[in-house]
């Protein structure tokens, strides 16, 4: 299969250069990305049973944190009255809870932002919206990368999570998790349905991985290289200008496997063809 990444005019580094960025979620043109409905940060269940599990080591430590002055009064004392208390803890966790997850929220935002890079492809190549939105008014190019090729299977390990390509799902409602059980990747790969149109594919990597980084605001701009054979079609818009066609072309010739391609009108649809781009 052949995924495709739209990019504007200015973007004919990526041909030259033979890189590609890695966007970090808070730089999407979704501000949803990345970003399910938290639920809570535990279930009360979940609370409980830790609370009955841990709660001698709990309060332990915290009577550690008063150093002396708890000699001056029996240790069994003050085991027995907290243990009365033990029951209002979930209580009270659920009224502090959603000021905590406001802050716990912003962190993840933070974390994510500092340590991982998606590249966004799509599987269709004439989406009009796409040209539109993507390639400057349809004046860009697109890059057509085999999904098959290494390039999209860089896994660390068999449980790593990241460094491989997931098809992104669409659904009319937002994933939604608990801090105690994110294990589904389904939240870093589900968009709202209205995005379906794009039919997304994506793959995550760690920014550290990346081959260049350049200063930006707000987001430093992280470059990762791909290798020639993985490019099989290269797609220049049908108000791509000369100079772009010049350069599209001239650059063709570092790709060994890529088919140089144009976007044109369709004589009586709302729709484009895409047809091999002719000499001259």
């Amino acid at each position: 299969m052949i995924l495709y990444k739209y990019l504007q005019p200015t973007r004919l580094d990526v041909l030259k250069e033979k890189r590609i960025r890695f966007t970090q979620p808070g730089d999407f043109n979704d501000p949803f990305e990345f970003r399910p409905r938290i639920e809570a940060a535990a279930s009360q269940e979940r609370v409980r049973d830790h609370l009955e599990e841990n709660f001698e080591c709990l309060l332990k430590q915290e009577l550690e944190k008063y150093g002396a002055l708890i000699q001056c009064v029996p240790r069994d004392t003050l085991s027995s009255l907290a243990s009365q208390y033990k029951v209002l803890v979930p209580e009270l966790y659920r009224l502090l809870e959603p000021r905590m997850l406001a802050t716990v929220s912003s962190a993840i935002d933070n974390f994510f932002n500092e340590k991982i890079g998606v590249l966004c492809l799509s599987e269709v190549r004439d989406s009009i919206l796409m040209w539109g939105h993507y390639t400057n008014d349809h004046h860009g190019f697109v890059v057509g990368f085999d999904s098959n090729h290494p390039f999209f299977s860089s896994r660390r390990t068999d449980q790593d999570e990241f460094g491989f390509l997931r098809q992104v799902v669409y659904s009319r409602r937002r994933p939604a998790v608990t801090l105690t059980d994110t294990s589904s990747p389904d939240w870093f790969q589900t968009k709202s349905e209205q995005w379906g149109y794009e039919k997304e594919w994506r793959i995550v990597r760690v920014l550290t991985e990346a081959s260049c980084r350049l200063d930006s605001t707000p987001f430093p701009i992280y470059l990762f290289e791909f290798p020639p054979d993985a490019v099989q079609e290269l797609i220049v818009g049908m108000r791509s200008t000369p100079s772009v066609i010049k350069e599209v072309r001239s650059f063709a010739a570092h790709f060994p496997k890529a088919v140089l391609l144009r976007a044109d009108e369709h004589p009586s649809d709302y729709a484009l063809v895409i047809e091999e781009l002719r000499s001259g």
